[in-house]
């Protein structure tokens, strides 16, 4: 499971920010926490843009695309703080992340009593119409005399109170479970396949369907190539080397972006004929309606659609399996969405690639084996056929996108 965890506080010196980061380090196998903070953002003013602010519209993306949420509060003068108020206003103003959110409330507090007179009043107001959080009940975790709860390496020191916020935090675990399948999946919009805009990476001055779009592109904008260094973010690789590692990969990879242009594949195969997902130099660049232009009638609704739960946060991935493929192949394709810094939709990295290779080494590995009846599990009642997750199991032969 993925949660994030709010800094209650915008305080450069933070007790709560320190219990989100023990959070995070000690309970690191049960979830995985992204610890988020709130101290650059403005007061909440209904006058002014909430997308015009970095820091609220990475914590809009990031807290529409979690599992749950934990914040971490402080108490002042018996409720939480003008900068966490903030926040929620607006983020429940014009957007409405929180809304059936599974949230848990956890607070440091210099004295005795934790912060439960201000959790008390966090909770009344993650349910207010517009917020409409689902909020843990019980389980009050209040960390009192926070100055003295800490060693040097910033762990709680006393092993009872670790306990109990292992138990609370099981149990929020376990309310996520249960919440999510109360979730309602948000309404698709309809896709522009076609690039009739463009976003700030968009190559302009090139028909995106020329067939000689990559070269003449990369003249245009003198792309590097060669032996020229790419600094990346862990490494510094020749872009030669680039290539060289991603042709290499075990898998068929491409990339389209948020403006829904096919940007990249990895050539492996000089014959399409050979691959899974069969592409051809010439779509490089191309509209993703040109490059699935192959689909029966009405089928180019499958493309939006894993585009759409992607691009809206219901989804991060997309997985399906196409059928009629001989015993030895599970063709298997993996749609995952990227995201920008500020966490907002930056388009596909699809994964395809040949399952049965890797489950017949496990195996043999293992020395396990599969039991059970043939096929694929049945969908759930209302879902399209195919797969468990509502996407549709038929992929189109040219580009792989769901058919």
């Amino acid at each position: 499971m993925k949660f994030v965890g709010i800094v209650g506080s915008n305080a450069e010196i933070s007790y709560n920010r320190k219990l989100l980061h023990f959070i995070k380090k000690h309970f690191a196998k049960q979830f995985e926490l992204e610890i988020l903070e709130i101290d650059n953002i403005p007061l909440f003013n209904q006058d002014l843009k909430w997308d015009e602010n970095f820091q609220l519209r990475l914590l809009y993306n990031r807290i529409t695309r979690a599992d749950g949420v934990i914040i971490s509060t402080p108490e002042h003068n018996h409720t939480i703080s003008p900068a966490l108020k903030s926040v929620i206003e607006w983020l429940s103003y014009d957007v409405h992340p929180f809304e059936d959110k599974p949230v848990m409330i956890v607070g440091a507090s210099y004295y005795d009593q934790g912060t439960s007179r201000a959790q008390v009043h966090l909770r009344k107001i993650l349910d207010a119409p517009g917020v409409n959080a689902f909020v843990l009940p019980g389980n009050e975790f209040l960390l009192g005399k926070a100055k003295q709860a800490f060693d040097e390496d910033g762990n709680i020191i006393d092993e009872r109170t670790v306990s109990f916020l292992g138990f609370c935090l099981d149990n929020f675990v376990k309310y996520v479970e249960v919440v999510s399948k109360l979730k309602k999946p948000k309404p698709i919009a309809p896709e522009d396949l076609d690039v009739t805009n463009s976003i700030s990476t968009t190559i302009q001055g090139i028909d995106p369907d020329d067939p000689d779009w990559v070269e003449k592109a990369a003249e245009l904008v003198g792309a590097v190539s060669g032996d020229t260094y790419v600094k990346l973010n862990h490494g510094i690789l020749t872009v030669n080397q680039i290539d060289m590692f991603l042709k290499a990969m075990p898998f068929e990879l491409t990339y389209a972006d948020d403006n829904n242009q096919f940007l990249y594949y990895n050539n492996v195969h000089d014959n399409p004929d050979t691959m899974l997902a069969k592409r051809v130099p010439e779509q490089s660049g191309n509209r993703l309606s040109t490059v699935h232009s192959s689909l029966p009638e009405g089928r180019m609704k499958n493309v939006e659609y894993v585009i759409g739960v992607l691009r809206n946060g219901d989804k991060e991935y997309v997985r399906t399996i196409v059928p009629g493929t001989p015993a030895d192949i599970i063709n298997t394709h993996n749609y995952q969405a990227m995201y920008y810094p500020d966490g907002s939709y930056a388009g596909i990295n699809e994964i395809v690639f040949n399952f049965k290779p890797w489950l017949d080494w496990y195996l043999q590995t293992t020395g396990q084996r599969l039991v059970g009846g043939a096929g694929m599990p049945m969908p759930p009642t209302g879902a399209p056929s195919g797969n468990a997750d509502g996407s549709n199991s038929s992929v189109d032969a040219i580009s792989g996108a769901s058919a």
